[in-house]
């Protein structure tokens, strides 16, 4: 196994799709760039994802995936840490995340649990909040 990592280009967007759709995980509102998003490939199979999009002075986590069969190899951690170091070149200081399953790997990655009524409007107006992800899921950020 000789995992690599890239930035996302735009013909990885089937691939990315498809991952994210085998892990029952939102595809509606993936941005047109891409290029805020890391992925890992075993050869030409693309195996993981993660990405933070900007969203006003924010950063939205999105679609931190593994496929099943590549998981326990820490591959989430070093796409998730990738995308963090991605967002602080950027500027952004605040990441946010909703998710419906992962909230516990996410407070060991630093990530504190908010309101929903405390989200910030940027992050309250994003699909993912408004309807993609139920309202009982968990809203979640990390200080940067």
């Amino acid at each position: 196994m000789d995992i690599t990592f890239h930035k996302a280009i735009p013909e990885n967007r089937a691939a990315l799709e498809s991952l994210l759709l085998g892990l029952s995980l939102p595809v509606a509102d993936l941005p047109a760039d891409l290029t805020h998003f890391t992925l890992a490939f075993d050869g030409s199979l693309l195996v993981g994802s993660a990405g933070v999009e900007p969203v006003g002075n924010v950063g939205l986590l999105r679609s931190v995936a593994v496929a099943e069969s590549y998981r326990n190899l820490g591959l989430a951690g070093r796409l998730f840490n990738s995308s963090i170091a991605d967002a602080r070149t950027k500027g952004i200081s605040e990441i946010w995340l909703i998710t419906n399953t992962a909230d516990n790997y996410f407070e060991r990655h630093g990530f504190e649990r908010v309101e929903r009524e405390n989200a910030p409007g940027e992050i309250a107006d994003t699909s993912q909040f408004k309807g993609l992800c139920p309202s009982s899921a968990v809203v979640m950020r990390k200080l940067l």
